[in-house]
Parts: C-alpha cells; structure tokens; sequence
C-alpha cells in the first residue's frame, strides 16, 4: 500500500488486537518515541488505514441475546444494488456487512434481543431489496470463541 513503510504496517497489526494501548507503549513494542508514534497514528488516520476505533463488547450485556448471519442470493450483482446496501449498513442491527463471491452474494451479521427480531429483519431485507432479492437464508450463531483477534471464551480474555 503506497504511503506506509513496515513500521506503519507494525503499529497496525499492534493496534488491531490493542486498540487501547498508550502510544509510550506502542513505541516501546515498535521502536519508536510516544511522539513519532503519534505522527504515524495520525497518518494512517488520514489515509484511513485505521476506519476507527471501538470496543468489542458481549452482546448480552445490550440484551442482544440472538446473533444472526443472514446469506443472501440476489438475482443481480452489479452496483446498482449499492444505494440498497448503503441503507442496510446504516440499520442499528447490522454489525458488519460484506459484498462475496458465490452462490450467496451479500453477508449480513447483526444482533437481536429475540427471534421476533430476527424474522423482522428479514421481512426488512425483503422489501429493501425487493425483486432483487431471490433468498434470504438465516443462520444462529450459537457461541462465539474468537471475534476480531480476541478471544471470548467464558473467563478468557
């Protein structure tokens, strides 16, 4: 990627993992003053190499208790279907939202506090994508045990 070195490329395979560490510390782990450190967090900042920040948080603790990744097969997929998709990104719902290769087309994950919820949200896929959409397949997501380069085992950390 043009515009980052290996130590640009260090201090985000530190950060993707410990977003909360101080810049004193990421300095120490990639050789670096607090300071220069700073400048290279800002950098891949502007070049949006780091999209933001957040924590990792269980769901329940929401009473988001239903965790779901609904498959679905479009019977197009060209761009036009992007207007569509910005509006699905922007549901309170949806965690993370992918464009693939395959049978199925477009991955959605999102959270819930029940299963009514669930089959709500895909009645509003439905008639977003309209007759663009030929299926919608659901699945449950029973426990997790790693999600973004950090273990959610019970009492793991």
């Amino acid at each position: 990627m043009p515009g980052i070195d290996e130590k640009d490329r260090e201090i985000l395979r530190i950060l993707r993992k410990e977003g909360r560490i101080t810049l004193t510390e990421l300095g120490k782990r990639v050789g670096l003053s607090p300071a220069s450190v700073k400048n290279r967090v800002e950098k891949l900042e502007k070049l949006g190499a780091i999209k933001g920040y957040s924590a990792i948080v269980d769901p329940a603790f929401l009473d988001e208790y239903v965790q779901a990744f609904f498959e679905l097969k479009l019977a197009i997929d060209d761009h036009t279907i992007d207007p569509i998709l910005r509006r699905v990104a922007k549901l309170d719902e949806v965690q993370s939202l992918y464009r693939r290769s395959g049978e199925r087309q477009i991955l959605v994950r999102a959270s819930f506090h029940d299963t009514d919820e669930v089959k709500a949200f895909a009645g509003r896929l439905k008639r977003l994508f309209g007759k663009n959409l030929e299926r919608v397949e659901v699945t449950l997501i029973i426990d997790t045990f790693k999600e973004n380069w950090v273990s959610c085992e019970k009492g793991k950390r």
